[in-house]
């Protein structure tokens, strides 16, 4: 919780994407075509893997980041997370809407939908996102 904190005090100073994943490799994250939508409405401009009770049966793994808003006037905008094995191997895709959109930047999660083993499997992932006007 303290990073969801952390995250929302650093977001107003963010302008670029970080994290180091601006390749195609599925381990990385996203390749650069992915980060933001194709009409320039929105863009991730963070983003990372991060893991809580590692290696226990209540472990999760999500896809925590900001989302900067540059126009007024969309209804939603969608995140789609792909999340991988060690062997690149694709173990689920989840979906997360941000719906109360206001121009600037917000912080997002998209969160593995399971616990224990299988989220101590997910060693990489895939970040896009999409608006609707």
């Amino acid at each position: 919780m303290y990073r969801r904190r952390l995250l929302w005090a650093l977001v107003p100073s963010l302008s670029v994407s970080v994290a180091g994943c601006n390749d195609a490799d599925p381990m990385n994250g996203p390749d650069q075509g992915s980060e933001a939508t194709p009409d320039g409405r929105a863009e991730i401009v963070d983003h990372e893997l991060v893991r809580e009770g590692a290696g226990t049966d209540e472990e999760t793994v999500a896809i925590e980041g900001a989302v900067r808003i540059h126009e007024e006037g969309l209804q939603h905008v969608e995140l789609r997370g792909r999340f991988f094995d060690p062997e690149g191997e694709p173990l689920d895709t989840t979906f997360e809407r941000l719906q109360e959109i206001e121009v600037g930047t917000q912080p997002f999660e998209i969160q593995y939908p399971e616990i224990g083993p299988a989220a101590a499997a997910v060693d990489g992932y895939e970040i896009e996102i999409t608006t609707v006007i």
